[in-house]
């Protein structure tokens, strides 16, 4: 969701044409990349939030390495469908957990996004309560 809330950010800021923020007001997605040193010409790229996947896991894991970080980097994976080996093992495994009745399903109070048409944490949202905090 954050990958998909940032793609849909650029999205808009570019439509509306306003990617630069006013005075006293947040910084935009498109001037944030800009300071993490993206080109003007490829922020256009990070509409489509695949383009998220690729180019970033690269460059955490170089920062990670330059701190020292000791990982076995082969078993590093992309957790969403984009990775469809791993998203249909984690499909089975709550599907397991929940035949093994270790999930119950029940209504409950959530947040919603009705921009992705999904459940959403509150961080993901631009707007509403929570927002900012």
């Amino acid at each position: 969701m954050p990958i998909q809330a940032a793609a849909n950010r650029i999205k808009m800021e570019m439509a509306s044409g306003k990617t630069r923020s006013g005075e006293g007001e947040k910084p935009t997605q498109h001037e944030i990349l800009q300071q993490t040193g993206i080109s003007e010409a490829d922020c256009e790229k990070f509409k489509d939030s695949e383009h998220w996947l690729e180019f970033f896991p690269p460059k955490g894991t170089a920062d990670l390495k330059r701190f020292g970080v000791l990982a076995d980097w082969r078993r590093s994976f992309i957790t969403t469908a984009k990775n469809p080996f791993f998203d249909s093992f984690i499909r089975w495994q709550f599907n397991a957990l929940k035949a093994a009745g270790k999930i119950v399903y029940g209504k409950r109070y959530t947040i919603y996004s009705a921009l992705d048409g999904q459940p959403c944490a509150d961080h993901d949202r631009s707007t509403g309560e929570g927002v900012g905090t």
